[in-house]
C-alpha cells in the first residue's frame, strides 16, 4: 500500500497501552488492538467483532496501518489491508467449518488519533471512543457522547468489498490540546463505563491512576467489573500532550 510520509510530533508525548481480556479469557482471546508512533503522534485503536472471523487479526491491520502513516478508511489501503487479512487467515488444512466462517469475513471498529503543535484530529467508525481530559476534567467525548448511545450493532469496517465505510459512518473531528492534556483512547466496553460514571457523578472514574503497568490496569477493570462494567475485551491507549 502507499504510505504518505509521516509528520514529526513536535510535542514531547507520552503514552500508555493497556489492555486485558474478557474474564474468564486469555490473551490471546483478545480482540482489541491499539497501536502507537509516538514520534508521528499517531495513535490507533481498534475493537474486533466478536461474531466475526479472526477479528484480532482485522483490528491489528488497522491500527498498524493508521500508525504508519497510512489512512486504513481510503478505498487504495483498505483494498490492501482486505487482501493482507485474507493472506493472514487462510490455511489449506484449515476445517470446513473455519472456511466457512472466515468467507463470511471480519468487522472491528476503528479510532485513530493525529497529534500535533494545533492538537489533535480524530478519526472514528464505530464505538471505540477518545476522551479529551483537562485538569481532570471532560473536554470533549467522540464519536459517542452519551453512555446510553451504545448498542450491540456499532457501525464497522469490514473485510469484505461489498461492505464499504460510508461517508455518514465516519466521525471526524479534534481541537486543540494544552500542555499536560491526556487524549484517552477507550473501546466500548471501558468508554461506555466512563461515560456512564461521569452522567451520574459530573466526574469520570480515575483510570488515569491506573495506567503505570498492565497488572494495575487489569486491578482496575475487575474492580469495575463489579460496578457496571460489561465483561468485554477493555483497551485503552493514553496519550499524555
Amino acid at each position: 500500500m502507499t504510505r504518505p510520509p509521516a509528520h514529526r510530533a513536535v510535542r514531547r508525548l507520552r503514552v500508555a497501552i493497556r489492555t486485558t481480556a474478557k474474564r474468564d479469557s486469555g490473551p490471546c482471546e483478545n480482540e482489541d488492538s491499539a497501536a502507537e508512533n509516538i514520534d508521528a503522534g499517531l495513535f490507533a485503536l481498534s475493537d474486533g467483532a466478536s461474531a466475526a472471523a479472526r477479528a484480532e487479526v482485522w483490528s491489528q491491520l488497522l491500527t498498524e496501518a493508521f500508525v504508519s502513516g497510512a489512512d486504513p478508511l481510503a478505498s487504495s489501503t483498505l483494498s490492501a489491508l482486505r487482501r493482507s487479512w485474507r493472506e493472514r487467515v487462510s490455511a489449506p488444512d484449515l476445517a470446513w467449518y473455519a472456511k466457512e466462517k472466515l468467507a463470511q469475513g471480519s468487522a472491528a471498529t476503528f479510532l485513530g488519533v493525529r497529534v500535533d503543535t494545533n492538537g489533535y484530529n480524530v478519526t472514528a467508525v464505530g464505538d471505540s471512543c477518545l476522551f479529551h481530559v483537562s485538569d481532570r476534567e471532560l473536554v470533549l467525548v467522540a464519536p459517542l457522547t452519551d453512555w446510553r448511545e451504545f448498542s450491540r450493532f456499532p457501525e464497522l469496517v469490514h473485510t469484505s468489498p461489498d461492505n464499504p465505510v460510508p461517508l455518514e459512518h465516519i466521525w471526524s473531528g479534534g481541537g486543540p490540546a494544552r500542555d499536560g492534556d491526556v487524549l484517552l483512547l477507550a473501546t466500548d466496553a471501558i468508554a461506555k463505563h466512563l461515560l456512564r460514571q461521569h452522567h451520574e457523578t459530573g466526574e469520570l472514574p480515575a483510570i488515569l491512576d491506573h495506567l503505570g503497568d498492565d497488572e494495575q490496569f487489569t486491578k482496575f477493570v475487575a474492580h469495575a467489573r463489579e460496578h457496571g462494567l460489561e465483561n468485554d475485551d477493555s483497551t485503552v491507549c493514553a496519550v499524555w500532550t
